[in-house]
């Protein structure tokens, strides 16, 4: 039987590989990296190609991630032998954010240093004070992110904003996946392959079966195409 080619997929900000535990169950060669610390000046093709060289397994592979995992992943693939990229609740370029966010690229330049750690104590005061009372997916959520690095946040917030990518086009083929009630990146404004009935930004947990079918069929797709 012929192993499959890996497959690194990225979780998004503030969350880290737990939202992929029901894909790990089905994916055996499946690669989850942690975020690394972000160097002075990074921007987020710089860091892509770092995070690209850290994990790279050496041969062909899949690469994919959700949300800013996603965009990550698009540039990563530039830097791989990617056969194929898979973007999550994600988007293939900036034109492709919410307005929301490229009008507060302004605001966030004036951003204190310290402004990170905010999203990780207001989730730590979340889980102590309700965290009984959250079902089982918003309470894994919240405690991915009262345990993230909030130096990492603020950095991420930043090159998200801040996203330029490369001007040579990019050959590796992607596939896409989005609910059609994610109201982080709304999918109206982007071109999925598959849309997900009743899906919210979170797919991973809350929309296991349909996000293992889409990898699965991607997979089987895009490395046949490179045999045949």
């Amino acid at each position: 039987m012929t192993r499959s080619l890996p497959l690194i997929l990225l979780s998004g900000m503030g969350a880290d590989e737990r939202v992929f535990r029901l894909q790990r169950e089905q994916f055996p060669d499946l690669i989850l990296p942690g975020w690394s610390a972000p160097q002075p000046g990074d921007d987020l093709p710089g860091y892509a190609r770092r995070m690209a060289q850290r994990v790279d397994p050496g041969e062909p592979c899949f690469v994919g991630g959700l949300s800013l995992g996603g965009m990550i992943a698009v540039e990563m693939a530039r830097h791989l032998d990617c056969r194929g990229c898979f973007l999550i609740a994600s988007v293939r370029s900036p034109h492709e954010l919410p307005w929301r966010a490229r009008v507060m690229k302004p605001a966030a330049l004036l951003l204190p240093p310290g402004s990170g750690g905010v999203p990780p104590l207001a989730a730590r005061a979340a889980l102590f004070l309700g965290g009984r009372f959250l079902s089982p997916v918003s309470r894994n959520l919240l405690q991915q992110l009262a345990d993230a690095d909030a130096r990492f946040l603020r950095w991420a917030s930043m090159a998200l904003l801040r996203w330029k990518p490369h001007n040579d086009g990019l050959t590796v083929p992607i596939r896409q996946i989005h609910g059609d009630r994610d109201r982080v990146l709304p999918h109206t404004l982007t071109t999925p392959d598959r849309l997900v009935p009743g899906g919210g930004h979170v797919l991973p947990m809350t929309h296991a079966k349909e996000v293992n079918e889409f990898l699965r069929d991607g997979i089987a797709e895009l490395a046949g195409r490179q045999s045949g």
